[in-house]
């Protein structure tokens, strides 16, 4: 329509110019099926002008109603999206209501016309996933097998319709299948990315969460070389190390179970330095050890790492290794710390408290073992604080009860049990 009053202008423009130069300039004459037409040369360039005009209106007009059933079916077309669009607004509502089979409902009914059809199976299957989470139960739910199904039809209804679609909503039902504990499965969705795309920095954090989750430490320690080479601000040196960390403990506490101490020994030998040299991580491979019936080993292990680090877990976890010769694992761990603490624990300006108490306590027990109540009851006055920890409540009792005293040892076990967040069984201190 432009276009038609930019050329009406346009010859109106050349007509009012050839009036205004050349008045009355020519004659014209034009016969057709026994009519004549006399006028002037301008009057037949208006008569042309006119009639081209009411051609352009009759061609125009023809056209609207040739256009006029597409024009109708682009309406409808667009009122069915402008319904669709709003279902689908109407199914966040009812998820946000809890109410995920209406939520499903809206979300199916008009992805056919919608703008955007895979948002649509994403809000059902969003919707069928909030049946898997307590807190989100609708009025009415599926059997978690059935709702399963039906998310897996949905998705491969997308992958068929939407391929490009499909990965990012893979992607989507992965982490919402991690954030509702379903691991398995989450497993089992993401393999396929994994198999696309092998290289894939965020698949691979994603697989690395999920074998940690479900506690697959070889498929993890597998993983770990690829992981070392991925420079992201997801994966920082510290969050590796976590890991490492966690494979390491994941794979003795296997081998520990198997009994199979040749492959604790090279798990460990395996181990980078930055991964041993952690407390928790050695007293767990001394724990293996010792649940692999290596006492000696574990014992040797703790001690390596108190003759350079006397720090109170190490202590407690070698207090609570069975030592075989009491006497001589004290004569080892006296040669371990420095003479001055074998002061009282209330000499002025004690230094490493938390450490000596540790040190106290392990000697203390060796005191039991060896058969001398009394010698322990002195390492116990070294102590402290009896209620910073359970087990000094612990052994306190036990050496009272050694030395007969069961009144103060069944309330120093009552005290050890109520720190442990335990009942007390005081009977088991009289028996005992």
């Amino acid at each position: 329509m432009k276009r038609v009053i930019f050329w009406v202008l346009l010859l109106a423009a050349l007509v009012a110019a050839g009036i205004y130069y050349l008045p009355g300039a020519g004659a014209a004459m034009v016969e057709f099926a026994g009519w004549r037409l006399e006028t002037t040369a301008l009057g037949l360039v208006l008569i042309a002008v006119a009639a081209l005009v009411v051609l352009l209106l009759v061609w125009r007009l023809l056209s609207g109603l040739f256009h006029l059933p597409r024009r109708w079916a682009r309406r409808s077309a667009e009122n069915r999206r402008r319904a669709a669009d709003e279902k689908l607004l109407r199914a966040w509502a009812e998820r946000q209501r809890r109410h995920t089979d209406e939520a499903q409902r809206f979300a199916l009914a008009g992805v056919d016309d919608g703008s955007l059809p895979p948002l649509h199976f994403q809000v059902a299957i969003d919707a069928l996933l909030d049946g898997f989470d307590p807190a989100r139960q609708g009025i009415v739910r599926n059997s978690r097998e059935e709702s399963r199904r039906e998310i897996n039809d949905l998705f491969e209804t997308v992958a068929r319709r939407f391929p490009k679609f499909a990965e990012f909503l893979r992607l989507h039902i992965v982490q919402r299948l991690m954030s509702l504990g379903e691991i398995e499965w989450a497993r089992e969705m993401v393999e396929p990315l994994i198999e696309t795309h092998p290289r894939d920095e965020a698949i691979l954090l994603i697989r690395a969460q999920l074998l940690e989750r479900c506690g697959d430490w070889e498929a993890l320690a597998g993983l770990l070389p690829t992981l070392r080479r991925i420079k992201s601000s997801r994966l920082t040196g510290d969050e590796l190390l976590r890991l490492e960390r966690e494979v390491l403990l994941g794979r003795m506490d296997a081998a520990a179970r198997r009994r199979d101490l040749n492959a604790l020994s090279r798990l460990w030998a395996e181990a980078g330095r930055n991964v041993t040299e952690n407390a928790a991580v050695t007293i767990a491979y001394a724990r293996a050890l010792q649940q692999a019936n290596a006492d000696q080993a574990a014992s040797e292990v703790l001690e390596k790492r108190l003759s350079r680090h006397r720090d109170v877990a190490t202590l407690h976890a070698w207090a609570d290794l069975d030592h075989g010769d009491a006497a001589e694992a004290r004569r080892r761990l006296m040669r371990l710390v420095p003479e001055e603490w074998n002061e009282p624990a209330n000499a002025p300006d004690v230094a490493h408290a938390a450490e000596r108490a540790a040190f106290a306590y392990a000697m203390a027990k060796l005191a039991l073992e060896e058969g001398d109540p009394s010698a322990a009851q002195i390492w116990i006055g070294r102590l402290g604080q009896l209620d910073q920890e359970p087990r000094y409540l612990a052994i306190a009792a036990r050496v009272h009860a050694r030395l007969r005293d069961s009144t103060e040892a069944s309330l120093l076990y009552e005290r050890a049990l109520a720190r442990a967040g335990m009942e007390p069984d005081v009977t088991a201190i009289h028996g005992r």
